[in-house]
């Protein structure tokens, strides 16, 4: 007997496709177990499902028993809110591609395997549906990481003018 949600129980939003954001904790907690499953650095769960439930359909479909797939599982049950979980996946599915693109290199340290807490930030909470398409996506996520770098430069100069005013006086 299969442990699907019947659609009209799904959480609020994700019955319309909407995601939910994360904070940058869980998406890096999620982000850090998946990489390690893909490295193949996790143990193989028993519990591993042969099927997941569609986020748009509300449908089986079968799960095949692939690194990745183990990787995501592995990753997802960290979540122990369904609209987290589902919109973890997507954000791994179709925002860390962008957030990986070469356009945004520049806050990635690939040597250490990590973002710049203002491209994490972005990953984590652009605003998107199941419905968005890949451009509004795109167009989005600049805008998301544009506000968070911004951020990230304003409590840099706070912090550094704080310091030099501690400095001068001490």
């Amino acid at each position: 007997m299969s442990k699907l949600l019947p659609r009209s129980q799904f959480p609020a939003g994700l019955d319309k496709g909407d995601y939910v954001a994360l904070t940058a904790e869980e998406f890096r907690a999620g982000y850090d177990t998946f990489s390690a499953g893909i490295a193949g650095e996790l143990p193989v769960d028993p519990a591993f499902p042969t099927e997941y439930q569609d986020g748009r359909t509300g449908e089986a479909t079968p799960l095949p028993d692939t690194p990745f797939n183990r990787a995501w599982y592995a990753a997802s049950k960290l979540f122990t809110d369904e609209a987290k979980r589902v919109s973890f996946g997507a954000r791994l599915e179709r925002v860390m591609p962008i957030a990986l693109d070469r356009k945004y290199a520049k806050y990635v340290n690939r040597q250490a395997g990590s973002l710049h807490i203002a491209l994490l930030l972005a990953v984590a909470t652009v605003r998107f549906s199941s419905r968005t398409t890949a451009k509004a996506l795109r167009s989005a996520f600049d805008m998301e990481v544009r506000r968070h770098v911004a951020a990230t430069i304003d409590v840099d100069t706070t912090n550094a003018t704080e310091s030099g005013q501690r400095a001068a006086a001490g």
